[in-house]
């Protein structure tokens, strides 16, 4: 199916250039604290557009915003490949996550509104992660792994053409829907405080495998046995409570993150991996199902929820920058279990209403 295609292809791209933005901040000569402002761009950019046009979907209709959500992207990967300084890094990473924030909530409103299963359209997305990852291990080339993203995009977009219109109800949003965010705060808080945990490793994640002896090739082979997982797992979701996901999600997110610390070389990450696999598919796919089945406003929730990783990730960069600056690589690991435990507790002990 054509959203699935899309779903595949955008998050290879996504995924194959996000996997070495460290690394190539690194050889740009960023300290560890420029390395988490280059991805905290890439994090506002993707919170601000996320809200702004998951809204708009809602009200203007899902296919307008998927198409020029697809283009948009296709430029801004493309102009990656003129980043020669922490300074033009971070602009173009600035206006890459600006550009992936158009289009993801109007296409997983237009699944949910086509009556298909997000179980397995996000393993679309796994599977796309899997393939960026193992690509980018391959070529480690940066400049051509940045149009590998674009020509991806591209034929994304030519994808998206082929899609036919879904008759949604143009929906009145307010600019600040108070009351949806009241009433989905189980998910989005939650979400807010074990993802800020998770985008803190993920910042310094590759150069962190670089301390346990990989190279570029197994730091690619690492991602993929991630998302190649949550292929499988993704698949087999539906027929369970969201609300149970969701939890069950954060617990093993608590357990990951911890394991992190105790691994003594990067064969020992393989396994930890999977688990992680488990953990994310579990919250991700629980925490689309829980709001595109609550609310009538599935872009807009959606988008505010794509909004929350985005708000994740400036804070949990900026985090990791600072506490591998001043305390190593591995501490961000122990305060990432201890964020997820709280993101646990908030959702225990008074924020799940439903």
């Amino acid at each position: 199916m054509n959203s699935n295609a899309i779903q595949f292809l955008t998050q290879a791209a996504i995924m194959s250039s996000i996997i070495f933005i460290p690394n190539l901040a690194r050889d740009l000569n960023a300290s560890y604290l420029e390395v988490g402002v280059i991805v905290a761009a890439y994090g506002f950019m993707v919170f601000l557009s996320s809200y702004i046009f998951g809204r708009a979907a809602d009200m203007h209709g899902y296919r307008i915003f998927l198409r020029i959500g697809l283009i948009i992207s296709a430029l801004s990967f493309f102009i990656q490949i003129f980043a020669v300084d922490p300074v033009s890094l971070i602009l173009v990473r600035a206006l890459t996550g600006f550009s992936i924030g158009l289009f993801p909530a109007a296409l997983i409103a237009y699944v949910h509104e086509s009556k298909r299963s997000l179980g397995k359209f996000s393993s679309y997305g796994s599977l796309g992660w899997a393939f960026g990852s193992l690509l980018a291990g391959f070529i480690t080339i940066y400049h051509e792994i940045f149009i590998l993203g674009s020509f991806l995009f591209f034929i994304a977009f030519l994808t998206s053409l082929r899609m036919p219109d879904i008759k949604n109800e143009p929906l009145k949003v307010p600019f600040f829907p108070i009351k949806l965010i009241k009433e989905n705060s189980s998910v989005y808080i939650s979400f807010f405080f074990r993802h800020l945990g998770a985008t803190s490793i993920w910042a310094i994640f590759p150069l962190f495998l670089l301390t346990l002896g990989a190279d570029k090739f197994w730091i690619g082979v690492i991602y993929f046995t991630n998302s190649m997982t949550q292929v499988v797992v993704m698949r087999y979701l539906d027929r369970f409570k969201s609300e149970s996901l969701v939890r069950m999600g954060l617990i093993l997110s608590i357990i990951v993150f911890f394991s992190f610390t105790l691994a003594q070389n990067y064969y020992q990450i393989l396994p930890i991996q999977v688990l992680l696999a488990f953990s994310w598919s579990c919250l991700y796919v629980g925490s689309l199902m829980f709001l595109t089945e609550k609310n009538i406003e599935k872009a807009t929730s959606v988008g505010i929820l794509n909004s929350v990783i985005g708000l994740s990730g400036i804070f949990g960069p900026l985090l990791a920058g600072i506490i591998s600056e001043f305390f190593g690589l591995t501490f961000v690991m122990y305060i990432a279990s201890v964020l997820a435990l709280i993101g646990l507790s908030v959702n225990l002990i008074g924020y799940n209403r439903h």
